[in-house]
């Protein structure tokens, strides 16, 4: 077998689809340097299948696609065909040719075809391993193919062999039966855990089998029991329902005569209820206007009262006005007595708190100090002594100076308060001359600003009757526009009164009063807001023009000729409220009114409208707010309803509106004008009088502030010299503290009879401290407490003296009006005559009211006793529908106790209810409830049973010698593995070392070609382990003691590393050898002697070699050489070497 042809396009730099012939013998491939000569070595590697890029020179498997250049565009895929002559039929295929396809796209799709139909890159694999291709292609010796075995290790050089010697496929068996293996391994452990749990299983599965025989003699037993109960039960049941139909009977009974009584005592109810109802009508009405009397007395006592007060403050002002200042003078200089003592009273509690503050904490830290060191060792104590005692005599210093600090601040503060005290005197001579000149200007502001009262009081009612009057007529205006817009059928209603045949609107024709609108329009119901017609044709005529232009929705009636009977009149008599048609106005057209209105009656509430409406179902009841009750059920008004009435309303208000506004806004200019004028002369004698009281208020306060300062600063001055009062008696105090803690520091470092005595004292002296720090702390809190009461009582002395003082500043005593109080007089006068005309009408209603309440109590009294009576028989009916309810709810009960005991019998026993009558009691001796109840306690000890425990017996044992069986099965599989594995290790150390014989042979024969004189030897690394030892190569040239190839010129490695490619290709021969500038290291001579091994190889196999040499091309039989242009792709040229001969 040899290679016949290889075609390539778009692989690499070849773009252009190119063809290269190849025959028996030695080819030759040349060309410069990046022309693509090593490009088509590569071709031949990837139709072959590899996948390595790194064989392939590339980063990438897509990286063999033409990438194009500056004037071709990048190919869209890579595409090489090989054809083999395979007329020795080296593979295995009746086929004199073998052509293998490859392709890859740019979207890392590929293609595989062999003599053109699609396969498997595996297939290709396979295919020329069976022809002496190994899958990693050693026919083919690639650029640094030299380099990689002469750095090869051992193990390299034996998978040279192998792959030469077919042992590859054998190793790849080996693998596949270790793994296998392996999987067998973990499939006996499986089935040994499988196999450990069944037995475990089968163990409890034969006291399952018996507790299941015993289950079953239980369960009959129970059934049976549960038979007899349950038949027992049902005969109970069928009992108590025959009882409880007679029982249903005599209650049904009853019932029927209580129904009757209570249809009799329901027909004299409505007559009862009458009478009581209009009696009680007519005391509702006194009632109501009773209670309305009330109120108009209330309000004028309240009147009077307020009155009489106010005429009495008047008067009051106007007498005691000058006193009343007296009075707050008083108040104020009583207030700042009272301050000016506090605050003695204040240095004082604050002295008293400071200094209980003082002895509390010394005590404290003595306290502190010695619970320390009674906690310490003789040297602890020491060391705490005498810290406290340089504590002590710091603090003695800081006393000192801060006397001489206070002493300081006391001279300035003594100097301070005698500056204040001259600046006072002066200060109060200004005063009492600017108080003299205050006098005239107060009385010119009093009568100006009297003037402007009266004034400002008619402007003022002015102004509020203007106001008045425009909120009626913006309410006014507002809802005639929202009426008038709300009213859809305005146009319609103007074209139909301005007809000749139209009387008017109802509602002018009807006179309704304002008050009465909403409840008219209720009664009139569609007819609200109609024109009245004299006559039907009218109507008829108006109704063709409205509907030839498209208008309508306008009531129109006609007017009635005579007046139809009112039986709201009479209605109304009988339950003491009115009519309608009464409230309407005295120009009211009372035929058209009855005719309308005729059923209506007028009633305060829904309640005494639904009770007419009950008792005379052909009148109407209607509220004042426009509620209408009749007999079919009830309208409530629209609050927001707008209707052609209430537009007509609106209207006439309106109107009135406007001219009482306008007379109000004449009314309020004129008034404002002169109060105006007034204004401004008061403002005059004001600002007069405030500059005045402005200078003097400036001196006053000038006197106050100077009169605080010289307070505070003998305040500061008595609490600074009590501060330094307390600063020498806590400098006392400590110094006789550091005459003690020398003491006992005096006593602790003496002998031991004086230390032992130092620590009785120090004990001593820490309970007397306790007790005086508890002493302290009580003091202290009582003087915190002391001190927060004398400050909250100066605090409420000087808001108080802040208002009193205030008020006598900006109160200006203002005389009242003589003519105010009279008119306030009046008032009061006319306000108790009209409650004493109020009181007398209010007493006679009451009299009425009192004999109302009489007859409507004894018409209640009959009409509660029939009610009684009434209650009575239905508390009966309620009785015995409840008992005949409380029936059916047993009986329903014990149908479902029948149901339920029948479903038991179904559910628990497989039985029917006849079976269960029918069952007698068991021929037991023992009671047959703790029978069942301890066989059923057995059951749930039982708990559930496996009834099939046998039968699964049976099948978990044949499962387990099952699985026994497959055990072994898998041990014999085991065992025969390994023998595989162990056979195939035998083989493979067979062939090996016959080929690594032969290898080993050859090459010294080679080494001997390539080195004369020199030699060279195969060995194995470890010689007892063929199976997985590696291959040493050496080499000894001629007159050189190395062996290593690493110690090895470059050529002499590269002719070595040849002699042993060689020396693999003779042993274990393959089609065709592939060699890609192999010989560039040797020089001419090494070149000659590798050419001569060429030469033996001619006859044996097909030669491909990539070269640069001159003599390697001269022992070619075709020559191709390749070329490649810039900006173009690479092309191949072939010359026979006997035509160029011929040519030469």
């Amino acid at each position: 077998m040899y290679v016949k042809s290889l075609r390539l396009v778009g692989f690499k730099s070849f773009a252009d689809r190119t063809r290269l012939e190849f025959e028996p013998g030695v080819t030759v491939v040349v060309g410069p340097n990046g022309s693509g000569k090593s490009n088509l070595v590569d071709a031949i590697a990837w139709v072959m299948g590899t996948q390595s890029t790194r064989s392939l020179r590339t980063q990438r498997m897509d990286d063999v696609i033409f990438a194009g250049t500056t004037t071709r565009p990048a190919f869209g895929r890579a595409e090489v065909t090989l054809v083999l002559d395979n007329s020795a039929r080296t593979i295995p295929l009746d086929l004199d040719e073998i052509s293998i396809t490859r392709r890859l796209y740019r979207d890392g799709a590929s293609d595989y075809q062999i003599n053109g139909v699609d396969c498997r890159l595996l297939d290709i694999q396979e295919l020329l391993s069976d022809g002496g291709v190994g899958r990693h292609q050693h026919l083919i010796v690639g650029q640094g193919r030299i380099d990689d075995l002469l750095n090869a290790k051992p193990e390299d050089h034996r998978a040279v062999i192998e792959e030469a010697a077919g042992i590859l496929k054998h190793r790849l068996r080996k693998e596949r039966s270790v793994r296998r293996l392996e999987r067998t391994d973990a499939d006996v452990l499986r089935l040994q855990d499988i196999l450990r749990e069944l037995k475990r299983q089968i163990r409890p599965l034969e006291r399952q089998a018996k507790s299941a025989d015993r289950h079953a003699v239980l369960r009959r037993e129970v059934r049976e029991l549960r038979l007899f109960f349950g038949g027992e039960a049902m005969r109970a049941v069928h009992g108590r329902l025959a009882e409880l139909e007679g029982a249903e009977t005599q209650w049904r009974a009853k019932l029927e005569a209580a129904q009757s009584e209570r249809a009799e005592l329901e027909s004299r109810l409505p007559e009862l209820i009458s009478r009581a109802g209009a009696a009680g009508h007519a005391l509702e009405a006194d009632t109501a206007a009773a209670a309305r009397l009330e109120t108009t007395v209330e309000r004028l006592r309240r009147i009077a009262q307020v009155a009489h007060e106010r005429r009495r403050s008047a008067q009051a002002r106007l007498e005691g006005a000058g006193e009343r200042r007296r009075d707050l003078e008083a108040e104020a200089a009583e207030l700042g007595a009272d301050l000016a003592g506090s605050g003695a009273t204040v240095i004082v509690a604050r002295r008293d708190a400071e200094r209980a503050e003082q002895v509390f904490r010394d005590l404290e830290d003595e306290a502190r100090s010695l619970a320390e060191q009674g906690a310490l060792p003789v040297e602890g104590v020491l060391a705490v002594v005498r810290g406290d005692l340089r504590s002590l005599e710091a603090a003695v210093d800081r006393d000192e100076r801060e006397a001489r600090d206070l002493g300081r601040r006391l001279d300035v503060l003594t100097a301070r308060v005698a500056e204040e005290s001259a600046e006072i005197d002066e200060l109060q001579d200004a005063i009492r001359d600017a108080d003299q000149a205050t006098g005239p200007a107060q009385e010119a502001y009093e009568r100006s600003r009297h003037e402007r009262e009266r004034l400002q009081q008619q402007w003022e009612r002015a102004e509020e009757q203007a106001g008045r009057a425009q909120l009626m007529l913006a309410g006014a205006e507002a809802r005639s526009e929202a009426m008038a817009e709300a009213m859809a059928d305005s146009v319609a209603r103007e074209r139909v009164l301005a007809r000749t045949g139209m009387s008017g609107s109802l509602t002018a024709l009807l006179a309704v009063p304002p008050d009465w609108v909403s409840a008219v329009d209720a009664a009139l119901g569609p007819w609200a807001g109609g024109i009245v017609a004299r006559s039907r044709r009218d109507i008829e005529e108006a109704a063709v023009d409205l509907k030839a232009d498209g208008l309508g929705g306008i009531p129109m009636v006609t007017a009635g000729t005579h007046a139809p009977a009112s039986p709201a009149r009479d209605v109304g008599a009988r339950w003491g409220i009115e009519a309608l048609v009464d409230l309407l106005g005295p120009g009211a057209d009372q035929d058209l009114a009855g005719q309308l209105l005729g059923d209506v009656v007028v009633v305060e509430g829904w309640a005494t409208a639904w009770e007419i409406v009950a008792h005379h179902p052909h009148v109407r009841a209607v509220t004042p707010e426009g509620d209408l009750v009749d007999a079919n059920g009830m309208r409530i008004a629209q609050p927001d309803g707008a209707t052609p009435a209430m537009l007509e309303t609106a209207l006439a208000a309106l109107e009135d509106a406007e001219i009482g506004a306008a007379r109000a806004e004449s009314l309020l200019t004129s008034t404002k004008r002169a109060f105006d004028g007034a204004r401004r002369v008061e403002r005059d004698a004001l600002e007069v009088l405030e500059a005045l009281e402005a200078k003097l208020g400036g001196m006053t306060e000038a006197l106050r502030m100077s009169d605080r300062a010289r307070t505070a600063a003998e305040n500061e001055i008595e609490r600074l010299e009590e501060r330094r009062s307390l600063v020498v008696e806590a400098a006392g105090d400590r110094e006789a503290r550091i005459e003690r803690l020398r003491a006992r520091l005096a006593d602790l470092e003496g002998e031991e009879a004086e230390r032992e005595r130092a620590w009785e004292q120090m004990a001593q002296r820490r309970r007397e401290v306790e007790l005086r720090r508890e002493q302290a702390n009580h003091a202290r809190q009582e003087a915190a407490a002391a001190l927060g009461a004398i400050l909250e009582r100066r605090r409420m002395l000087e808001d108080r003296l802040r208002v009193v003082t205030g008020e006598l500043q900006s109160a200006v005593v203002r005389p009242v009006d003589p003519a105010h109080v009279m008119r306030l007089q009046v008032i009061e006068d006319q306000s108790a005559k009209a409650l004493e005309v109020v009181r007398a009408h209010l007493a006679t209603l009451r009299e009425r009211q009192r004999a109302l309440r009489r007859e409507a109590g004894e018409a209640g009294a009959r009409l509660e006793t029939a009610r009684a009576r009434l209650e009575e028989v239905r508390n009966v009916l309620e009785t015995a529908r409840q008992e005949i309810s409380a029936i059916a709810v047993e009986t329903a009960e014990l149908r479902v106790r029948e149901e339920s005991v029948a479903e038991g019998l179904r559910r628990d026993a497989d039985a029917s209810v006849e079976e269960a009558l029918d069952m007698p009691r068991p021929d037991i001796d023992e009671d047959l409830e703790s029978l069942l109840a301890s066989h059923e306690a057995e059951l749930r000890r039982l708990g559930p049973v496996n009834p099939l425990a046998a039968q699964e017996y049976r099948e978990l044992q044949e499962r387990y010698d099952f699985l026994a069986a497959q055990l072994d099965d898998l041990a014999s599989s085991r065992a025969e593995l390994r023998k595989v594995i162990s056979a195939l290790d035998d083989r493979i150390v067979e062939e090996f070392t016959a080929a690594f014989q032969e290898v080993a042979r050859y090459y010294e024969e080679y080494f001997g070609v390539l080195f004369p004189g020199g030699k060279g030897r195969l060995r194995l690394v470890d010689g007892s382990d063929p199976l997985t030892s590696g291959v040493e190569v050496e080499a000894m040239p001629l007159g050189k003691k190395v062996s290593r190839l690493s110690l090895l010129s470059g050529g002499e490695r590269s002719l070595a590393a040849l002699a042993f490619l060689f020396s693999v290709f003779r042993a274990r021969p393959g089609p065709f050898y592939i060699l890609d500038e192999v010989e560039a290291a040797l020089d001419d001579a090494n070149l000659r002697r590798f050419l001569r091994l060429v030469d033996r190889f001619r006859e044996r196999a097909q030669l491909l070699i990539v070269t640069h040499q001159q003599q390697t091309m001269e022992v070619a039989d075709i020559l191709y050489g390749v070329t490649l242009e810039r900006g173009g792709s690479s092309q191949v040229l072939s010359r026979r070497i006997r035509e160029r001969s011929q040519l030469a």
